[in-house]
């Protein structure tokens, strides 16, 4: 069976719209409740299955970890700044003409320790991936239902369903969204853990597409 991964990561209140796949004020630069991606089905309980390595450490931003996470087989941590793959630079935004615009939105994101990932056995096109962090609430707050009512604005197809974080109450919200890459389906899980601070995991994939790991994922998904 294929390795899982643990990821690692932090993030010390990302001001970035929502070009990407989602975190940070998904209105154009207030830090508020991020925009989500979704998958099908009810979370399922991460996969014990084998020794569990850690990647990273120290976040890439070189802050304290603030979330763990396990990558399923197949999936694999990337820095979409710094890979040439055409798979990772589409899936993450970075073609086209706003490509410049994401590009230095994601460098913001990449100094405070946002983790991304994707899926390997994708190769052309938007492949599954995912960014992980924590942000402040900004204007919007970060309250549970402060955080669900900017999920469900930013997003009017979102079904929310509570969940429990890491002994935290959180919440999961999947939907299907028109994206500048195309039609997208997506996952997002976002667990407030003070006054003004929420973690997150957002999931995206081509409509349709988003695997089945992607509930593993977020299940797996912990503030530290």
């Amino acid at each position: 069976m294929a390795r899982s991964t643990m990821m690692t990561a932090c993030v010390l209140g990302a001001a970035v719209p929502l070009l990407l796949t989602g975190c940070g004020g998904g209105d154009g630069g207030d830090a508020g409740g991020g925009t989500s991606p979704s998958a099908a089905g009810p979370s399922a309980p991460a996969s014990s299955a084998g020794p569990r390595p850690t990647a990273g450490g120290t976040a890439p931003g070189g802050g304290r970890e603030e979330i763990t996470l396990e990558l399923p087989g197949g999936w694999k941590r990337v820095d979409p700044l710094q890979d040439p793959s055409e798979v990772v630079r589409t899936s993450f935004g970075l073609t086209g003409e706003t490509g410049p615009l994401v590009r230095s939105l994601m460098r913001q994101q990449a100094a405070q320790g946002v983790v991304y990932a994707i899926d390997t056995s994708r190769t052309t096109g938007v492949a599954p991936h995912l960014q992980a962090g924590c942000d402040r609430g900004g204007a919007i707050g970060a309250s549970l239902e402060q955080l669900k009512r900017k999920q469900q604005a930013l997003e009017p197809t979102s079904k929310i369903t509570d969940m429990e974080v890491g002994g935290r109450p959180g919440f999961k919200a999947v939907y299907e969204s028109e994206k500048r890459t195309g039609p997208v389906s997506g996952l997002t899980v976002r667990v407030p853990v003070a006054a003004d601070r929420f973690c997150f995991v957002d999931i995206e994939a081509e409509k349709g597409a988003l695997p089945p790991e992607a509930d593993r994922i977020a299940a797996s998904f912990r503030p530290r």
